[in-house]
């Protein structure tokens, strides 16, 4: 089996001055010209399907990579979220929170402090959602999503089970850009069932709280 990952083009979020990435932000004019060398390399996959976030950005990308395709939505590959700052306008981030802006993805979602979506809770919910995909069983699964997602769902592809390593930005794709990827569909779905099966048998989470802003 194969997957191929695409990242979506470029929204008007960061315009709109909004830090949180589940705002719902549509693509910006001219994205066309983005997409156009990603769609020439997949518009004509056979045996493939195609699923994307639920967020506008992925879904107007994969409309437009795969004009002639149904896109499945898969809830669980929507973008993260950023606790306290999700609403939060970048303006005010950087008046009360300056340290902030300079901390990398690693520094944020690792240990978080302002009760972000932690990378062990990401890689859950995206797991989730990679049991339905490969499940379905299409020779060849196109996700369309976000820089986080596509990342879990790579390094979960590789068979790395180490979610610390997620936060590095391996695989750095581009907006709009894609990689593919093979992988053994019975080994990854047999080792997101042995995660979840560990986590439901082991101690109870310790509650964290969040930093004050």
């Amino acid at each position: 089996m194969e997957l191929v990952l695409v990242r979506h083009a470029t929204s008007t979020r960061s315009r709109v001055g909004v830090w949180g990435r589940l705002y719902d932000a549509p693509l910006v004019d001219g994205f066309e010209e983005q997409l156009a060398e990603t769609r020439a390399a997949l518009e004509s996959l056979e045996k493939s399907k195609v699923y994307s976030s639920p967020l506008l950005r992925c879904l107007e990308s994969a409309a437009f990579i795969f004009p002639q395709k149904a896109v499945r939505i898969v809830e669980e590959f929507r973008a993260y979220h950023s606790g306290f700052f999700e609403e939060k306008t970048e303006a005010f981030i950087r008046e009360h929170n300056p340290e902030y802006m300079s901390l990398s993805y690693r520094d944020r979602f690792l240990r978080p402090y302002f009760d972000e979506e932690s990378m062990e809770a990401q890689a859950s919910r995206v797991e989730r959602g990679i049991l339905r995909v490969l499940g379905e069983g299409a020779p060849i699964s196109v996700i369309v999503a976000h820089y986080s997602t596509i990342n879990i769902i790579a390094h979960i592809g590789s068979l790395n089970w180490e979610t610390d390593t997620y936060a590095d930005g391996t695989y750095d794709v581009a907006e709009g850009a894609f990689i593919r990827k093979r992988v053994d569909p019975v080994v990854v779905l047999a080792g997101i069932r042995d995660r979840i099966g560990r986590k439901k048998s082991g101690p109870p989470a310790c509650e964290r709280r969040g930093g004050n802003a």
